[in-house]
């Protein structure tokens, strides 16, 4: 079993994280999800209003109504895709995003073919850019700029090849640059920032992990003086009253003796829960004792996790994982009695959170959903159920595939 967890744990670890803000900051970029929808209704307004201004421009007018439906249809997308609860967004979404609102494009530049007379009003460049702007907080910045780079050369080219009917002479080439530099400008502006951002938290992560080493040795020994702290109350309620009783009487019983065996027995088992306690069942009862009314009493109870599979979480997962249960602890419908945690299954760990909550289904997802996202932004699988006041939020890696 040891063996099965230490691939497990060295499995897991070891999966490569791409360099994006919505991997490596989720609750940050969550905080962003507003930028995607204004975005797009403001390239939507933006298309309507240059439509408007080409109604003399368009001999097929159904082609520019459809160009809007498109765009719009890629607007919805982008803002169903990219919302906290659907984290995270991957590749597919992203090339059919910007693919859709491109074919969007295509279709009113078709709809004005032969009778445009400026390239710089046409809204299909500045739709495109605008969708991109947002694409590099969830994915990564070569491949949005890929993207961008694919759509800079589809309308540029549709822009050149309409040279005959502008009129503005000049080289087609100018024509293809006007077309291709809001993208490019938008898709590197927002590429850039993302970067630094992405930059930025490695740092902080690195100082972090930095921090957190140079602490280690005073948090052992802050440890060591808390179940050495722990064991001496153990005795002073149990043991040393007993020894006092015993040495006054100078007789030694059989009832004595099976006392002694009792408060030997506690103690033991105290220490041993003391030294192997986890960090799991530590969170669990620190979270139940900031409740203050004695929730965390018997807490070792409330975590079952036999196989410590615990230690596959990295620390950006028991971050999250820690203020999910601070959370749930917090809730004032919350019976406490019945929150647990159960772990399962070394090849591919399965996270089961229970509680009885007497909260509204609305409220418990405004308050859990962000930490699900979360957890799912950090490369995890999870999901929350609620029935009948009784709360489930299961998380887990996802299954792991056979070599």
């Amino acid at each position: 079993m040891n063996q099965v967890l230490s691939e497990t744990i060295v499995h897991y670890r070891s999966l490569p994280v791409e360099r994006t803000p919505q991997r490596l900051d989720p609750l940050g970029v969550q905080s962003a999800w507003l930028l995607v929808p204004l975005l797009g209704i403001v390239a939507l307004a933006d298309a309507v209003f240059s439509t408007l201004l080409h109604h003399d421009q368009l001999p097929h007018h159904p082609l520019a109504v459809w160009a809007i439906v498109v765009l719009l249809v890629a607007v919805v997308v982008a803002a169903i895709r990219t919302h906290p609860g659907l984290a995270p967004v991957g590749l597919w979404s992203h090339l059919a995003i910007v693919g859709v609102a491109l074919v969007g494009a295509c279709l009113f530049e078709a709809a004005v073919w032969g009778h445009n007379q400026r390239i710089q009003d046409d809204w299909g460049q500045l739709a495109v850019a605008l969708l991109l702007t947002a694409m590099p907080l969830y994915r990564p910045v070569g491949e949005v700029l890929a993207v961008a780079a694919f759509a800079a050369v589809v309308l540029g080219a549709l822009a050149a090849a309409q040279a005959s009917s502008l009129l503005i002479a000049n080289q087609p080439l100018v024509y293809a640059t006007v077309a291709a530099t809001p993208i490019l400008a938008l898709a590197f502006g927002g590429a850039g920032y993302a970067w630094t951002m992405t930059g930025e938290t490695l740092r902080w992560r690195e100082v972090a992990r930095a921090g957190q080493l140079r602490l280690d040795a005073e948090l052992r020994q802050v440890a060591a003086r808390m179940v050495a702290q722990e064991r001496t109350t153990a005795l002073n309620a149990e043991a040393v009253p007993f020894l006092t009783e015993l040495s006054a009487r100078g007789v030694v019983t059989d009832d004595d003796r099976r006392r002694a065996r009792a408060i030997a027995e506690r103690l033991r088992a105290a220490a041993v829960e003391a030294v192997e306690r986890s960090w799991l069942a530590e969170t669990v009862a620190l979270a139940l004792a900031r409740r203050g009314d004695g929730a965390e009493a018997g807490q070792a109870s409330r975590v079952h996790d036999p196989d410590r599979l615990e230690q596959v979480l990295s620390d950006e997962h028991r971050a999250i994982v820690g203020a999910l249960i601070g959370t749930i602890a917090a809730l004032p419908g919350l019976d406490p009695r019945t929150l647990a945690v159960s772990v399962a299954q070394p090849g591919s760990p399965v996270f089961v959170l229970t509680a009885q909550v007497s909260e509204p289904r609305r409220e418990l997802r405004s308050d859990l959903v962000p930490y699900l996202s979360a957890l799912q932004s950090a490369s995890m699988v999870a999901s929350m159920r609620v029935r009948e006041g009784g709360l489930t939020v299961r998380f887990a890696y996802p299954e792991r595939r056979a070599p």
